[in-house]
């Protein structure tokens, strides 16, 4: 059994559509503003960020925060307040709209660091409870009430970003079988991916296999979005193979452009490509802004060649999604292959588990690994 602990700038030098609102809550509904509702909030979630992916200067951005959870609060009288509704925010433009049914003496939003049942932050692995915060209070609340853009505070913004980033890894997950991760699991009895984050913890960047399964992030690494979605992609692929996963040996340090280890390689090669193929690029970002490229065709300087290096598995696995791959243009092909076949290692994906499900290994697939120097 193996601890997947990939440190994102300590040890790692080199490294470091389906809507979501089709989930449901597993809690109250939201309500909607119909003429029944005699009390409604509106307003829109938005949270400023750091972004890691602009470069050094990591520049402070401000976007909505999508699919985000919220609560409405309130009280009809002089008793103490009670939740009243829930929802989440607009899966385009983070807008929120908290309907009662009767005017309310007092009335706010609570929002929380998760997204419905499908994913969340929370503060400690013995605390697993969301960051939360409110939203200004309104008094005499009868009919609508506009609270404009509501910001997540700045001790906070973090949490936000990691449940914003989620997103775009929930929306290209290619499970049309259910609302679930995968197909491995039906509706109501989905999983839900956990995320650690405490501003004041300097240590993390590692999945907790096979201890809580949570990924854990030190206190500046939801800056990188990248850095999130490959700790999510390790936990991805434990999904896909049913709460399974590779043995893996060699692997700490690790770096994407040197030899460690098939499964190594295989491993963090997918997470690299997962988070790659997420965010539409090529490449992997650290959370101080610098960056490492995948373009390593043929012999590279600085990189070591063949299947245990993580570099060449990752680049080789976006080659056969691209759009211009053999893959048909995207990964959700070898996302159906995993959750039938288990694969040790590259090598087994690429010459066992492909064939298994016709997917090619000649031509421009077999191309495409020998640019990476891989020859099987």
């Amino acid at each position: 059994m193996q601890l997947i602990r990939r440190s994102a700038g300590r040890r790692l030098r080199a490294f470091g559509a389906v809507l979501i609102t089709t989930l449901g809550l597993t809690a109250a509904a939201a309500t909607p503003a119909t003429a029944a509702a005699n009390a409604c909030l509106t307003g829109t979630l938005a949270f400023d960020h750091y972004d890691a992916e602009a470069g050094t200067s990591k520049p402070l951005r401000t976007q909505v925060a999508r699919n985000a959870n919220w609560e409405l609060w309130g009280r009809t009288g002089s008793g103490t307040a009670t939740r009243l509704a829930a929802g989440i925010t607009g899966a385009s433009d983070g807008r929120f709209t908290a309907c009662h049914t009767a005017s309310l003496a007092e009335a706010y939003v609570r929002f929380r660091s998760s997204s419905t049942s499908m994913w969340r932050v929370v503060k400690a692995a013995n605390d697993t409870t969301d960051y939360t915060f409110d939203s200004a209070r309104r008094t005499n609340v009868s009919g609508t009430v506009d609270l404009g853009t509501v910001k997540v505070p700045s001790s906070l913004q973090r949490a936000w970003k990691v449940v914003d980033t989620m997103n775009v890894l929930y929306w290209k997950r290619a499970n049309p079988s259910s609302s679930c991760w995968t197909a491995r699991q039906a509706d109501g009895r989905c999983d839900r991916i956990t995320f650690v984050w405490d501003p004041r913890v300097a240590d993390g960047g590692y999945w907790d296999y096979p201890n809580t399964n949570y990924v854990f992030l030190g206190a500046t690494m939801p800056d990188s979005k990248h850095l999130i979605l490959h700790e999510a992609g390790h936990w991805l692929q434990w999904q896909l193979y049913g709460r399974d996963f590779p043995v893996v040996d060699d692997c700490n340090p690790h770096y994407v452009e040197k030899h460690s280890s098939e499964s190594c390689a295989w491993t963090e090669g997918f997470a690299d490509a997962v988070a790659a193929y997420a965010l539409g690029d090529y490449r992997y970002v650290r959370d101080d802004g610098t960056s490492v490229s995948f373009e390593n065709d043929g012999p590279t300087p600085g990189w070591d060649d063949g299947d245990t290096v993580q570099g060449r598995v990752g680049s080789s696995l976006l080659d056969l999604w691209a759009p211009d791959g053999p893959d048909g243009g995207n990964w959700d092909r070898t996302i159906a292959l995993m959750t039938r076949h288990f694969s040790q290692d590259f090598r087994e994906y690429f010459t066992e588990d492909r064939p298994a499900v016709g997917l090619s290994t000649t031509g421009a697939a077999e191309r495409i690994l020998a640019g990476h120097t891989i020859w099987y």
